[in-house]
């Protein structure tokens, strides 16, 4: 997500928050210091109240964390990598380099965070038990938490997509169905009326003068219904891409370059003339490598001149590589969770082609012309 601090790696993923984290982190802390606190003890101080605060305010950006952490450890264990988890002003989201492949994984992955929070919950519950004979405003931060951490759970178990309750909705459509893109419209669907209610039962609640509350109802609504478009129109992408072998969209031309070429001939006699933004390298006759346009924006422009192609390039032992009769949506994994723009395409340990970004974004684009061509051309 873009616009997110790195703050380190929990599992070998790395986490992150988003610059709208600090808004909802502020105005939770001083909600809390200045409204909740000071109704459950009215002689706290001020600075007690803003500690108490900015604690209760970390441990729930805490249990969001591993709520996401839950779904990401899943994940993990299914085979599918976590690049990130990025905590924004709604919540957090991880993301991951693939969807699931079948419908049990999508479950077992949609129901863990969920399951998370409601052990929290718990947890904090009996807590809040154990203090409140003791310490009535340390048994209010562990309440706090318990509701906060059940509304969560709740929340997220609403069965409409891309909320973790529709994830379930879909995996069940999925598996009844045999049908993924199926089961994302219905669940999609249901997410879009539920924001829906939220956005024009928030724009009412405004009118009737509940005020902020109903704003901030209408605004949830407006985010959940664009990730639910958005996550329909990503699986439909993902299907599409799926039912494509990359021989049928592969660059089968291409220039090569040689090692001890220096990286200003790279750019300025191949790369820029003929809008190639990869160069396989070869030397006696073998794939020794791959020259990329990336590769030779890290190395000052002063030194071009000076840097052979064999010292900036990518060798062929630590290349990714694809095969022809792979599916589209391999290739779109790989891109993602490597974050490169494009692959060799090898055949037999023999280069074929290439495969990029923009050949996807191509291709996915020309499928969209013939689809609404077609469609036109039935009315």
């Amino acid at each position: 997500m873009k616009s997110s601090f790195k703050l380190g790696r929990i599992l070998g993923i790395e986490i992150g928050i988003h610059a709208s984290w600090f808004i909802i982190f502020a105005l939770l802390s001083w909600s809390l210091s200045v409204a909740y606190y000071p109704s459950i003890d009215e002689n706290i101080s001020p600075f007690t109240g803003w500690t108490l605060g900015i604690l209760s305010s970390l441990l729930l950006f805490g249990s969001v964390l591993a709520h996401e952490l839950g779904h990401s450890f899943i994940a993990i264990r299914q085979g599918i990598p976590v690049k990130s988890i990025d905590l924004f002003i709604f919540g957090g989201v991880s993301n991951l380099t693939k969807e699931p492949d079948n419908p049990a994984a999508e479950f077992r992955m949609a129901i863990s965070g969920p399951a998370v929070s409601i052990v929290l919950a718990l947890v904090f519950w009996v807590f809040q038990i154990v203090f409140s004979s003791q310490n009535a405003t340390l048994a209010g931060v562990f309440l706090y938490l318990a509701q906060i951490n059940a509304m969560l759970a709740i929340f997220n178990l609403i069965p409409g997509f891309p909320l973790d309750g529709g994830r379930v909705l879909r995996a069940i459509i999925w598996n009844a169905s045999n049908d993924i893109r199926r089961a994302t419209r219905i669940s999609a669907g249901v997410g879009l009326g539920f924001a829906y209610l939220l956005i024009f039962g928030g724009i009412a609640a405004a009118f009737l003068g509940i005020g902020i509350s109903g704003l901030w109802l209408a605004l949830i609504g407006w985010f959940l219904a664009s990730a639910a478009q958005g996550s329909f129109q990503q699986t439909v992408i993902s299907e599409i891409l799926r039912e494509v072998n990359i021989s049928r969209v592969m660059k089968r031309e291409f220039k090569t370059i040689e090692p001890d070429n220096t990286l200003y001939q790279a750019l300025h006699e191949y790369i820029l003339p003929l809008n190639q933004r990869a160069l396989p390298v070869f030397e006696n006759g073998k794939l020794a490598g791959l020259i990329s346009l990336s590769d030779i924006k890290k190395i000052p422009t002063n030194q071009l001149n000076q840097t052979s192609v064999r010292q900036a390039m990518t060798p062929f032992e630590k290349l990714r590589t694809v095969g022809p009769e792979e599916h589209l949506g391999n290739v779109l994994n790989l891109l993602q969770s490597e974050d490169i723009n494009q692959l060799p395409v090898l055949s037999e340990g023999k280069l074929i082609g290439l495969i990029s970004r923009t050949d996807l974004i191509e291709y996915l684009q020309m499928r969209q012309e013939i689809e609404t061509g077609q469609l036109n051309s039935k009315h």
